[in-house]
């Protein structure tokens, strides 16, 4: 069988991200923040939000698939059920090549504070179909929507950098953290942890960045690139 991720339109940037994988520091545990897989448009799963296509899941599996096997995968999703179906496909694909993996549930956070509020107010932009994202990510970081309808951009990231570094603690060494979310999430996070600004056109299906915290700084893989970042003076210590 073909590769899905090479015959999809999507599916380049999700290649180039496993390839970044091989160059992560074997000594080091690695985290991987990701958009979910392909989602459909015309049926909503059981939580009001769109659920995953069929081609999607085969994606997502054969990602986890292409993993390096010698690390211990745990994956985290969203509330919603596109995350979760991804995660699941992810890890089915992580086991059924030989790897290990645990699905640890739901990302405590969620900066949505008042979902219908949230649509409504994307809604009456008049964005969508072309460059949503991007512009309401952009109206997010800039402190241009309503904090009673989504917490501000820089309250999000700290306290998913929070969550992340709780989750590492006592690790091991091959420990690898996947973090399935949303194109907006991720995004935040870019910017609020590594100064790099929302991407025209947003995060394709199964992009995201990788990243592992060492002693002198974060290193970070993001676009078919990688940097050393400082630490930003709020990150959480170490426990």
């Amino acid at each position: 069988m073909g590769s899905i991720l090479e015959s999809t339109l999507w599916g380049k940037t999700a290649l180039r991200l496993l390839l970044q994988c091989n160059e992560l520091n074997s000594q080091h545990p690695a985290i991987m923040h990701m958009r979910h897989t392909e989602r459909i448009a015309s049926f909503k799963g059981s939580d009001g939000n769109y659920a995953s296509t069929s081609i999607g899941k085969e994606a997502a599996a054969e990602f986890g698939s292409t993993l390096p096997k010698d690390r211990e995968y745990r994956l985290f999703h969203t509330y919603v059920d596109r995350t979760r179906e991804t995660a699941e496909e992810i890890r089915h694909g992580i086991v059924g090549s030989g790897g290990r993996a645990e699905l640890c549930g739901k990302i405590s956070s969620n900066p949505t504070l008042d979902r219908e509020a949230f649509l409504r107010w994307i809604q009456s932009r008049k964005w969508f179909p072309e460059d949503g994202s991007y512009n309401h990510t952009c109206q997010w970081i800039a402190g241009l929507m309503p904090d009673k309808i989504q917490e501000p951009s820089m309250d999000f990231a700290q306290v998913m950098a929070e969550i992340m570094m709780s989750n590492l603690h006592g690790a091991s060494l091959n420990a690898y953290h996947i973090y399935v979310s949303h194109d907006m999430w991720i995004q935040a996070m870019l910017f609020h942890w590594f100064g790099v600004p929302p991407q025209p056109g947003g995060l394709r299906f199964l992009d995201g960045f990788l990243m592992q915290p060492l002693d002198g700084g974060i290193r970070a893989w993001f676009g078919g690139h990688c940097d050393l970042y400082d630490y930003p003076p709020w990150w959480p210590k170490a426990a």
